[in-house]
């Protein structure tokens, strides 16, 4: 058998099996990152990986894949709540890449760190057959939420609109053609995702939030991810699609379900609000220039169900996989 075979959930699942787990964790182990009790304050510590051949798009400048990398690692600890002190970078450079691009990519990385009120501590460099830029990024926080803690009652949330970033993706790797002002409005938010620091900062550290994880696996994954580790099910009665989204499915015939639920690299937050501090929430939020968008609420059964004009529609657990 391969790791083909079985995928990337199957493989972390097999090395949470395997390893020792350390009992002072301050979240559980498959979360979107570790945290640690240290003094008066919890470290929160994520790494990511970006690959050349696997996760950059067609046209993707050295500068942007900098940003992007430095968004993956940051939204999983705001998604926690912590706030981010530093970043850590091990680069895998081909030996013929052109020193200029070099430039550029310690610029976005450079930039993009100073842009969400952090910067680089160090890393490593070595030699590879692709570029590789795998990241690590600390935060502290005073508590953390994890993905464990949605009741039934609680109203499920995001923090932004989907299907952005995968109707982007269709035009740059399926080739599908839309009028030229709506490609350049899609593909920006494939080239340049960005979070929202301070707004998504502070809707987790309200009190409101029963449980939190970022969105960046596909709107579907996350929801099961929560359920599945919170014990619940969720019903959704609204389809956070954008306009331009809609727009682009509209022409095409893609179906905007399946651009909403089944995308990915959307950095949002996707939260549970306990139902009776949902209005506060949404206006204090509102008034720092933040989004709250209620989608459903958690359910006693166990499943995740989608309901328009009445009738259910299954939401399953896919999207984007490594080794798939």
């Amino acid at each position: 058998m391969k790791i083909s075979d079985i995928g990337e959930w199957s493989l972390i699942n097999i090395i949470f099996q395997r390893i020792i787990k350390d009992e002072k964790t301050a979240l559980p182990y498959g979360d979107d990152a570790i945290a640690i009790p240290f003094k008066d304050q919890i470290l929160v510590i994520n790494t990511d990986m970006l690959v050349k051949s696997t996760d950059v798009p067609p046209g993707m400048t050295m500068q942007q894949i900098g940003n992007k990398t430095v968004v993956m690692c940051i939204s999983d600890l705001i998604a926690k709540g912590a706030h981010p002190i530093g970043l850590m970078f091990a680069l895998g450079l081909p030996s013929e890449m052109k020193l200029e691009e070099f430039h550029a990519l310690i610029d976005g990385l450079n930039n993009s760190a100073k842009k969400y009120g952090t910067h680089i501590l160090g890393g490593d460099i070595n030699e590879a057959c692709e570029l590789i830029v795998s990241g690590t990024a600390i935060g502290v926080a005073r508590k953390v939420v994890s993905r464990y803690g949605a009741k039934v009652g609680d109203i499920v949330a995001v923090t932004g609109e989907f299907g952005n970033t995968a109707a982007g993706l269709k035009i740059l790797l399926d080739k599908i053609e839309v009028p030229k002002q709506l490609e350049r409005k899609l593909v920006k938010f494939v080239y340049e995702p960005e979070i929202k620091l301070k707004e998504n900062l502070t809707l987790v550290n309200s009190g409101a939030v029963s449980a939190s994880i970022d969105s960046s696996d596909g709107l579907a994954t996350s929801l099961h991810e929560i359920a599945e580790k919170s014990n619940v099910g969720f019903k959704i009665w609204k389809m956070p699609i954008s306009k331009i989204a809609s727009k682009f499915a509209e022409i095409t015939g893609v179906d905007p379900f399946e651009l909403t639920f089944y995308g990915g690299e959307e950095y949002h937050l996707i939260v549970t609000i306990k139902r009776e501090m949902l209005e506060e929430t949404i206006e204090n939020i509102s008034k720092i220039g933040g989004k709250i968008i209620p989608i459903g609420e958690a359910i006693k059964e166990k499943k995740i169900i989608f309901i328009e004009k009445g009738k259910e529609r299954v939401i399953e657990k896919r999207g984007w996989e490594h080794f798939k």
